[in-house]
């Protein structure tokens, strides 16, 4: 019981820091930006810091939410969150149209349900890989129903288009398709069908497929590459300990949009290698806390929820910080906690409070047995 508890308080000590750090990081990057597009340079963090708070107390409600009820109701998550990947096609805003918006009566709150879809999809193969158990060896009733679902919701986040954030939810999948015992065959043939998607979808895409060239080519902006070599710039400035918060040069609108996705080169910059490897170290802390929890699960469902979750942060976290630095394609995805974007935050935490809410019901199993 001691050691699951202690997991969960270091994991919410973590996410608090990481989010804190977040907070510091947009208000430096965006500060120039704000000023010259709003004349406000707190604009972006007023805005963040009432996510934070409004993700903590979801985070809190989520944790307290019995896991019975993920199981009982993941197929009614993983519809609406289907429907809500059909109507984005149509009703779609914002940038590259992935965004949906309220109406202005009810605050106008803008969400991408993307996010909400990665969430839904472990909720969704929590459960059904723990029901399903005994099928799964047969492919035809067990393992395929599943793939459909998980290509559905791949192919409709792909054709908005966004297909690294397809690429991400399908690495997810992956995982809780591994450790929900799949065999290794299938999980084979499924890889390959998903090599081949990736392959028709920039085949059909010609600014994919640009991004992917221009990543082959290398750094220069005569290779398309301009916020990939900023960020190299400003990462590489910043040296062992960083220029200081708010001396960043790359905030001076070399940068373009630097408070979201490449928030992690101003780390670099402002805080050198010292911030990257704690931020880097930070993430690995949140990954091993992660998997604690979820070996401590009392359930197979228990289990693959905490396991999905530890993943769909950890994955994106990872692919982020490699496109920043240069290692990965350009994806355009967040990076978790740190990352300016409400839809982002928001389910994030909510994953968050999954995970406490696995550590507490193990706790909680713990001492019923000690009695």
């Amino acid at each position: 019981m001691y050691v699951v508890q202690r997991a969960g308080t270091h994991l919410l000590l973590v996410c608090l820091l990481l989010i804190g750090l977040g907070l510091v990081m947009i208000y430096s990057a965006s500060s120039e930006l704000a000023r010259v597009r709003y004349d406000d340079s707190s604009f972006f963090l007023k805005r963040q810091f009432a996510r934070a708070v409004l993700g903590l107390f979801v985070m809190v409600v989520v944790s307290r939410v019995p896991l019975e009820w993920f199981a009982r109701y993941s197929r009614a998550i993983m519809l609406w969150a289907i429907f809500l990947l059909v109507l984005v096609l149509f009703l779609g805003s914002g940038p590259a149209d992935r965004w949906l918006y309220l109406p202005k009566f009810l605050a106008g709150f803008a969400f991408q349900p993307s996010e909400f879809a990665k969430l839904a999809l472990v909720i969704y193969l929590a459960d059904v890989l723990v029901r399903k158990e005994e099928d799964l060896r047969e492919f035809k009733r067990g393992l395929l129903p599943r793939l459909v679902v998980v290509g559905l919701v791949l192919t409709l986040i792909a054709a908005q288009p966004d297909l690294g954030t397809a690429i991400a939810i399908g690495c997810i999948a992956l995982v809780l398709l591994w450790v929900g015992g799949v065999e290794a065959g299938q999980l084979g043939a499924v890889l390959l069908v998903g090599t081949l998607g990736v392959v028709v979808s920039l085949l059909t895409s010609p600014y994919q497929l640009a991004r992917l060239s221009n990543f082959v080519k290398g750094s220069g902006e005569d290779a398309g590459n301009y916020q990939i070599t900023q960020s190299l710039i400003g990462m590489g400035n910043g040296q062992v300990v960083g220029v200081g918060l708010g001396n960043s040069i790359q905030k001076l609108q070399y940068l373009p949009e630097p408070h979201t996705d490449f928030v992690f080169a101003f780390v670099g910059e402002e805080m050198g290698l010292v911030g990257t490897i704690s931020v880097v170290g930070l993430f690995i802390a949140f990954a091993v806390l992660g998997v604690k929890i979820a070996q401590s699960a009392v359930s197979s469902h228990g289990f693959l929820l905490a396991t999905g979750m530890t993943a769909m942060i950890s994955i994106y976290a990872m692919l982020n910080m490699g496109v920043v630095t240069g290692l990965l394609p350009t994806t355009g995805l967040p990076l978790p906690f740190l990352s300016y974007g409400g839809s982002s935050l928001l389910l994030n935490m909510a994953g968050v409070g999954i995970l406490l809410g696995v550590a507490r019901h193990a706790a909680t199993h713990s001492t019923k047995r000690g009695r």
